[in-house]
This record gives C-alpha cells, structure tokens and sequence, in this order.
C-alpha cells in the first residue's frame, strides 16, 4: 500500500479560505459593529414590501432557516459572534469604564394604543435622564416603547405624549406601511440625535418590522444567543412590562442568572403593573419566594411598581451588587467589563 498524503498546514489554511469565503450573502458575516436603523431601512419602499436590507436578510434566513446548510449555518456563527463583540464594544465604550444598562422586556403585542406603552416610554425617557443606557428586545410593542422613551430623552417630557399620540393613529403593524409612517412622523418633529438605546432583535422574528427609534441595533440570526445576551447586557436591573410566554421565559432566566450569580453580580428584577403581576398565579410572588430561599437570598432585589417614578426609585436604591470575594468584573460572552 502506499503512503497516506501528508495533510500540510498550508492546505488546512487553504480549506479553511475556501471554506469561510462566503459568496452571495445578503449581509456581511465578519461585519465590525452594530447596525444602525438605516442601514436595516437602506432600499425601504413603502409600496413594494421586501425591498429593505432588513426584509432581504430575514427572506434568505427564512429560506432554510429549520435546517440550514453548513456554509450558511456557520455565516450565521460567524455574524452573530460579531454582534456579541459588537455589543461588548457597546457595553463598555473605553476602557475600565463601562456604561450603566437597563434592561426593558413586555409583550410584543401590546399595541401604541396600550396604557402600558406610555407608561413604559415615560420611564425610559426617565431613566434615560437619569444616565442609563436602555436596552430592548427591538420588536413592537412594550419593546419599542423603551426604545421611544430613550429617543427622546434631549427633549421635555412632553415629547413622549407628543410621540404616543403620533403613533396611535397606527396602533400596531397589521398595517405596516402606515405603522412605520407613523414612526417617520415622530422622528420628523424629533429631529434631534436621540438618546443612547440599544435593541436587540431576531430574524427569527421576521415579520416584526424594523424598529425606528434605538441608536444602535444587534441583531442575531439565533434567538437562543439573542436572549441569554439581552439578559447578560441589561447589567443594572431588567424591568418586565406585562408580556405573555417570551417575556414570562425570561423572567425565570434572569432568575437564575441572579441566583447563580451567573456574571458574578446581581441587579434589580422589577415587575411594572401591580395588577398584572399579582393576580393569582402570581409570577411576581413565585419569583420573590424563590430569591428567599437557601443561605444566599436575593429577595431585596426584588421588586413590584405601578409607576415610573416607583420603578426609577426602586433600581436607585437597589444598585447592581458584586459578588462578594470575586474581583469586580462582570463577564459578557468571552470578554470582562470591569465595573467602576
């Protein structure tokens, strides 16, 4: 028999070139930073549907998206390592300093009609005030109320009752031309830069169109990642509207990152509308329990508002904890912030 062929280092780099030169992609895997709402809304035709950055990637994404190819399956690795580091980059702007993040979660049908929509736009444009930085998922809804409040945090409270006014005349997006016209309408008579926020969506999400109003968007082809990052950034506290099964997930995972103390630090878990969260079954009341529990409860960070003014003095007096003993670095995907 004769001899196996060597497999040389140069031909294992010659693979891997030819393995990672993706061709015919509609984004780009190795992209160096977070999107922007403009460059998803680049090629946007109000009266042709698809003609977004945003709608082309989401309609390659759906083609084979259950079981795609392995070429395709690691650009989608590729892209969203990216984003992580993109939003490591968001997270802490300089270095040894790092930005103070709240996260915002809720149900994505709730409509611009909804009382909670306002409610949530006020508290964001407030904490935004305050000096944190707003983080969402990006969808509709209570999503894109933290996102509004955020945007709009340069000007006077009133510019938040301004804007919901706006967008109630299209309260969701059944009718998406007039819903994102509406939005266009709101950053016409706001034409300031906006307030830091940041959303973080999914393409596996595809018809939730683009949100309008964050500064700077990470969007991820796995949702999995998606969520586990959203929780990981929010570092200073996580807020929960009223939201069905997505939001009610990741409650309990937040529960466990704070139990776990899973990023050597513990923030406020706050619940916004008292009546929708204590109604029996309480989730509020099963999450409060279980933080009391065993020798290293985190109950005290546990809280039930109505108002923004409640949930602002609640995340104040409650501010992120360090895990004792531990130096003070919170970790985020394979990188460290350190918190000062």
């Amino acid at each position: 028999m004769g001899r196996k062929p060597t497999y040389t280092a140069s031909r294992q780099l010659k693979d891997i070139k030819r393995i990672i030169r993706f061709k015919s992609l509609p984004y780009n895997p190795f992209r160096r930073g977070l999107y922007t709402v403009e460059e998803l809304m680049e090629g946007y035709d109000a009266d042709v549907p698809g003609k977004s950055l945003d709608e082309i990637i989401a309609n390659h994404f759906n083609r084979d998206k259950k079981m795609p190819r392995v070429h395709e399956a690691l650009a989608q690795r590729i892209h969203d390592h990216a984003i992580d580091h993109a939003l490591y980059g968001f997270a802490q702007p300089e270095p040894h300093q790092r930005r103070k993040i709240i996260g915002v979660m809720g149900g994505h049908s709730k409509t611009r009609a909804d009382e909670i929509y306002h409610t949530v736009a006020k508290l964001t444009w407030q904490l935004s005030k305050k000096g944190f930085a707003i983080v969402s998922g990006g969808g509709p809804g209570v999503m894109e109320a933290a996102n509004l409040g955020a945007y709009l945090s340069l000007y006077e409270s009133e510019a938040v009752d301004e804007s919901v006014a706006i967008l109630k005349k299209s309260p969701d997006y059944s009718r998406r031309k007039e819903y994102i016209a509406a939005a266009f309408e709101v950053k016409k008579k706001f034409k300031k830069d906006s307030g830091t926020s940041l959303a973080i969506p999914t393409w596996a999400y595809s018809d939730e169109p683009t949100g309008q109003f964050s500064s700077g968007i990470g969007k991820y082809f796995s949702n999995s990642i998606r969520e586990d990052g959203l929780l990981a950034i929010a570092a200073d506290g996580v807020v929960f509207a009223p939201g069905s099964a997505g939001t009610l997930q990741e409650v309990f995972q937040d529960a466990a990152h704070n139990s776990y103390w899973s990023f050597n630090t513990r923030a406020p878990m706050i619940f916004l509308d008292k009546d929708f969260y204590s109604k029996p079954p309480s989730t509020f009341d099963v999450v409060k329990y279980q933080a009391s529990l065993g020798k290293d409860p985190y109950d005290a960070f546990v809280g039930i508002c109505s108002t923004p003014d409640e949930v602002v003095a609640f995340i104040e007096a409650h501010p992120m904890k360090a895990k004792p003993n531990m130096n003070l670095k919170r970790t985020f995907g394979l990188s460290n912030l350190t918190l000062n």
